[in-house]
């Protein structure tokens, strides 16, 4: 997606329509089909036909090498466009990009956007496990590195937000099972009425894990009991709904689990693939994001999109899981690493690179997948190298 031809576009509008910069202006788009949106508001237009305004501005794009196919044209003098109420757009603020269309905007239009800048770690820091397809052991991955952060004198909580599929009431040893979680939480806080405090407060959602000879403790919010009521609250629930306060779900909950337990890392077990709840996690509740993946075709090309939209906004760390033992799954990891490489540097249009580490492998055990609970403590080994990772950012606060 280099998009060489927009300096010389800009140009060439500047040069031919934007005489008075103060009162005329422009802007051009790039839709996620591959059409070019243009608006040009300019007293250049007047006594110029409609017709004769696109055949000059379709005789500039072919000048500009700029792409010909078109969506729309909205093509205007000043006092045309006062008439129908059409003014220069604000500029893009970052706080808009919550869901996956922005973010697809943005990969396409960057120019339009403030440059994407990595959120600005808060403490706690809140790291997402993020799977684009099921199958690649994310929660798993969570409940054994949460267990080793909390040995290594870590306090974690463990979220889930994986609200159509929770699995991370399955970790052993809870002191008592919540009557309520997450999903309840959201949900009176969405639709209570004014003036009415919720009647589940922040600490009817979580239990603590216990953790022989652990020099840290480990807390976890389940999303609630699965029954009828359930399922019609997460139909009911959106992820961008936001309190009377102005605060945004995540933002209450994060807020209030802090005062509460005061914890030094929260890991949030994220839905899958390109879902509300998905973007809810990635672009509401991470500061980084641990993005696992399997090695073949369909993995490839949702991770390939995720990177692209998401790369320079969060801090990722890529995790190919489960791998088969042995030079195959190897060359199978190595091939298509090297492929999602090659693939962002031809698709990138801001020149700075992704700062990105090799990728984590975690093989694929059958004693793991066989297991009746987790984590399986003879393969905590396994899942090492991602708790270093979010160690050593905790290190960093």
């Amino acid at each position: 997606m280099q998009h060489t031809w927009r300096p010389t576009l800009r140009k060439n509008i500047e040069e031919r329509y934007i005489q008075n910069p103060l009162a005329e202006w422009y802007n051009f788009s790039i839709t996620t089909s591959g059409l070019l949106n243009i608006t040009i508001i300019s007293d250049r237009f007047a006594h110029v036909p409609r017709t004769q305004r696109d055949e000059q501005i379709r005789e500039l794009l072919h000048e500009s090498n700029a792409p010909t196919e078109t969506g729309f044209l909205s093509l205007h003098t000043l006092r045309e466009a006062a008439t129908i109420a059409l003014s220069k757009p604000l500029a893009k603020q970052e706080s808009l990009i919550d869901n996956w269309y922005d973010l697809a905007r943005e990969a396409m239009n960057p120019s339009e956007y403030p440059q994407a800048q990595q959120r600005k770690p808060r403490i706690p820091r809140t790291v997402t496990f993020y799977p684009f397809k099921g199958g690649a052991g994310c929660t798993t991955a969570l409940m054994h590195v949460a267990w080793l952060l909390a040995l290594r004198g870590r306090k974690v909580v463990a979220v889930d937000l994986d609200l159509e599929a929770p699995g991370l009431s399955a970790l052993p040893n809870l002191t008592s099972i919540p009557e309520y979680g997450i999903v309840d939480y959201f949900y009176e806080r969405s639709f209570f009425p004014r003036g009415v405090k919720p009647d589940t407060l922040i600490g009817d959602i979580f239990g603590e894990v216990r953790i022989p000879n652990a020099l840290g403790r480990l807390f976890i919010v389940p999303v609630g009991s699965l029954n009828l009521d359930y399922i019609t609250k997460i139909d009911d629930l959106r992820a961008l709904t936001v309190t009377e306060q102005g605060e945004d779900l995540w933002s209450v909950f994060f807020r209030e689990i802090t005062e509460q337990l005061q914890p030094d890392i929260i890991l949030v077990d994220s839905r899958t693939g390109i879902s509300e709840w998905g973007a809810f996690s990635l672009l509401r509740a991470a500061d980084q994001a641990i993005v696992f993946l399997q090695p073949d075709v369909q993995n490839k090309r949702g991770v390939d999109l995720l990177l692209q939209a998401l790369g320079h906004r969060l801090s990722l760390q890529l995790v190919f899981s489960p791998v088969p033992s042995g030079d195959t799954g190897e060359e199978r990891v190595s091939e298509y690493w090297q492929a999602l490489q090659s693939h962002l540097q031809e698709t990138q249009e801001i020149e700075a690179p992704l700062d990105m580490a090799e990728p984590i492998v975690v093989p694929y055990h059958t004693e793991l997948a066989l297991a009746r609970s987790y984590p399986v403590l003879s393969l905590l080994r396994n899942y090492l190298p991602i708790a270093d990772v979010i160690d050593k950012g905790i290190a960093r606060r």
